[in-house]
């Protein structure tokens, strides 16, 4: 056994290259995360339906969902909160359960109640997961430009840029102010005219639309006819018919003043104490976090130069930061624990083959454990990020004396050691 590694030291050092050359590869392509791809067996399940009250809310969103979920294979639990124009279900599933199928049967069970729902609603469901978090996180500011249109150049400008960044899932706008018409009707008018204002909400809910009415063919081609009835501007609305006998026709203008308002917000968001948008970056479960921030950043730095001028998009989070910084202490806890190790051994065994097997056995350990994680498949977060860190200590006190008895051994049994490398193969 002591003559197979002396007769067959040339092969194995090949295969020692090839696996520190396999680390660094392993190393270098590995995905990176804040948290590990992990899927708890939890269905969340938000209802948004304007300014309904609490109470309605209740009876005619929360319970109806609640019920129709209860019909799900594999719940084991079902917790829910309801606030104003809002409700947030949370459906626990069995561990041992498939949490996509678990996911189509909650949407087929609300699906089959949708037409019971109030018909504003508006309801999403996801699984809990930790790629469902945002991973960068940036403030739109100006000092010339107020909420409203910090708004508008955050949905219709920065939001589709960042969307095409390669491995990002989706971008939220949060916060921020919409802009919309308040109508103050004239209750004297009202009365006058004999004008009721529930008729004045029919007329308001029938129009402000784009449909298609058909085709029509004019000299052998084929064309779709669309009826726009949007209101573009405060004018249209003033201009808006809401009687008309033939004799009289009565506008909106002229029985009530229509403004143009900030919408009600009931949560404030505000970066650096101001009342701005902020831009939410969701990466795709299985793209890289680094390769990402990377790429958002530099699409960043070019959406800043078209801008309005004195608009700015400012990041205020960012998941990178946290995984460069933990691999960077990584890097800084082998070198400087092989340093350590490397002179201790230097110190006490005087020895310059021994610090050698150290510099060799500590990042041949590291190349195989970057070789087993790519293969299994795991990626760089703070749990595997965290084990590596802890077990860089371990590798080095068990090299330190693994290398000091074999040391010992050498200088006990001198003459067994040198005959068995001089004995001709």
């Amino acid at each position: 056994m002591e003559k197979i590694f002396v007769r067959l030291k040339s092969p194995i050092t090949v295969i020692l290259l090839l696996i520190l050359i396999g680390g660094a590869f392993s190393y270098q392509s590995m995905k990176t995360s804040l948290f590990p791809n992990v899927t708890f067996p939890k269905i969340k399940i938000i209802a948004q339906n304007g300014e309904q009250p609490v109470e309605k809310m209740m009876v005619m969103v929360t319970k109806p969902l609640e019920n129709a979920i209860k019909g799900v294979d594999n719940l084991h639990l079902i917790r829910s909160t309801t606030s104003l124009g809002s409700c947030e279900i949370s459906a626990f599933m069995n561990w041992d359960s498939d949490i996509d199928l678990d996911k189509q049967q909650v949407e087929s069970q609300i699906q089959q109640i949708k037409n019971d729902l109030p018909p504003d609603v508006q309801i999403t469901v996801a699984k809990m997961n930790p790629s469902i978090l945002p991973v960068m996180g940036y403030s739109l500011q100006s000092e010339t430009k107020n909420a409203i249109e910090l708004k508008m150049i955050a949905q219709y400008t920065v939001k589709p840029y960042l969307s095409r960044v390669l491995g990002v899932a989706s971008v939220q706008v949060i916060g921020g102010k919409e802009k919309e018409y308040r109508i103050v009707l004239d209750e004297r008018k009202l009365n006058v005219l004999k004008i009721n204002p529930l008729d004045i909400q029919k007329i308001l809910q029938s129009t402000d639309f784009i449909k298609s009415t058909g085709y029509t063919v004019d000299y052998n081609r084929l064309y779709l006819t669309v009826t726009d009835a949007t209101l573009k501007n405060i004018e249209q609305l003033n201009q808006l018919v809401i009687f008309d006998n033939g004799i009289r026709k009565v506008k909106i203008g002229d029985v009530s003043t229509v403004q143009i308002a900030e919408q009600n917000e009931y949560i404030k968001i505000k970066a650096d104490g101001k009342n701005v948008p902020l831009i939410a970056v969701v990466k795709q479960p299985k793209s890289n976090l680094i390769d990402v921030a990377n790429q958002v950043s530099q699409k960043v730095d070019e959406i800043n130069k078209i801008l309005p001028k004195g608009v700015v998009l400012k990041p205020y989070y960012n998941q990178a930061e946290f995984v460069k910084t933990s691999i960077r202490s990584i890097i800084d806890v082998l070198w400087i624990g092989l340093a350590l190790a490397i002179l201790v051994v230097l110190l006490f065994l005087r020895s310059h083959k021994a610090g050698s097997v150290l510099l060799v056995t500590i990042p041949m350990t590291l190349a195989l454990t970057f070789i087993s994680m790519k293969f299994i498949g795991f990626d760089f977060n703070i749990m595997t990020i965290g084990a590596i860190a802890a077990s860089i200590g371990l590798i080095i006190d068990d090299a330190i004396i693994v290398v000091e008895q074999i040391h010992r051994t050498h200088e006990e049994f001198p003459d067994k050691f040198w005959g068995a490398l001089n004995t001709p193969t």
